[in-house]
C-alpha cells in the first residue's frame, strides 16, 4: 500500500475534503506538510491506498480541487515527496 497526501488552499478545504473521504469510506488524517510544497495552507489529506484515483474522483464530485497531489517514500524514516498531480 503506498501513502499519499493531497494538498490543499487552505485548512477549511482540506478538512471538507477529509470529511468526503470518510463519508466515502476512505481513512485519511489531516497533516502539515513541508512548507517548501506549498507556499499556502501546509495541510493536506493524508492517506495509505492502492488506488489514488477513486480518492481523487470523490473529491472531483464534490467539485473539490487540490492544490497537489504527493507520493510519500520513505528514506531512512525521512518522508520524501514526489509530485505526481
Amino acid at each position: 500500500m503506498k501513502e499519499y497526501a493531497i494538498a490543499f488552499s487552505s485548512f477549511y478545504r482540506a478538512a471538507y475534503a477529509q470529511e468526503k473521504l470518510q463519508e466515502n469510506r476512505i481513512r485519511s488524517e489531516l497533516k502539515k506538510i513541508p512548507p517548501n510544497l506549498l507556499k499556502s495552507c501546509g495541510y493536506a489529506i493524508s492517506l495509505k491506498t492502492n488506488n489514488i484515483q477513486s480518492a481523487l474522483d470523490i473529491l472531483e464530485n464534490y467539485q473539490i480541487t487540490a492544490r497537489g497531489v504527493y507520493l510519500i517514500e520513505y528514506e531512512n524514516g525521512t518522508p520524501n515527496y514526489t509530485q505526481i498531480a
